[in-house]
């Protein structure tokens, strides 16, 4: 078998040996500042590597307090304590570990507290500052929204309460709580003598609400307004 090789092929320089030697001549004359790039490289990564460690350790030391402050608050001896006593042990996770999910839930923890107890000035910042760190479209959200429109209602700001009952219910996420966002909307209107809207609120909450109780009640409600 004749080669088609030609003579002019046979004497040519390998190419790929040509490419190789001049990536070694390279690496030879900047082997310096190539080593300095690697360090700086590996440097970036390690710190990187570092600060992601770090801040999982703090998330990690942030929940387990949490869970300690929800358990505190649980138990029987702490039920009947002042709000005070309530809200200091989510209070320390806020102060220790603030920028973490369990600082947001802490907050969430203590506007609810705070509302429960009628201190609505109280709630409203821990409720405000929960929606800046972890807002978005989720349940949580929704129930916070919801429990700004209850302070700005018991503080008969009603312009404000029917602002945050109407944000919880575009939130894609509140359906499951309409019923009882618009129950408070009509508790709102009501609170202004807005026999109408009181009763067309009361009227879409029935359609949504499906526990019995809730049911009999906003039914008697409808009625007294009629």
């Amino acid at each position: 078998m004749i080669s088609n090789t030609s003579k002019q092929e046979i004497l040519e320089p390998d190419k790929l040996q040509i490419f190789l030697d001049k990536i070694r001549e390279f690496i030879l004359d900047h082997k310096r500042e190539i080593a300095v790039a690697v360090v700086a490289v590996l440097g970036i990564a390690a710190a990187i590597g570092g600060w992601a460690y770090y801040r999982q350790s703090r998330e990690n030391e942030a929940m387990n307090l949490y869970n300690r402050a929800v358990m505190s608050v649980t138990r029987p001896a702490m039920m009947n304590q002042e709000v005070t006593a309530i809200v200091q042990p989510f209070k320390e996770v806020t102060e220790k570990y603030p920028g973490t999910e369990a600082a947001a839930l802490s907050r969430y923890r203590i506007g609810n507290a705070y509302l429960n107890a009628n201190r609505f000035d109280d709630a409203l910042p821990a409720f405000q500052e929960f929606l800046k760190e972890r807002g978005g479209d989720t349940e949580l959200s929704v129930l916070a929204y919801n429990s700004l429109g209850n302070c700005y209602q018991g503080k008969k700001d009603y312009q404000n309460a029917l602002i945050n009952y109407e944000r919880a219910l575009k939130l894609r996420s509140g359906s499951p709580f309409s019923g009882d966002i618009l129950a408070n909307m009509a508790r709102n209107f009501e609170a202004q003598n807005d026999r109408n809207k009181a009763r067309e609120m009361y009227e879409k909450a029935l359609e949504k609400i499906r526990d019995p109780a809730m049911k009999l009640l906003i039914s008697r409600k409808i009625a007294m307004l009629d």
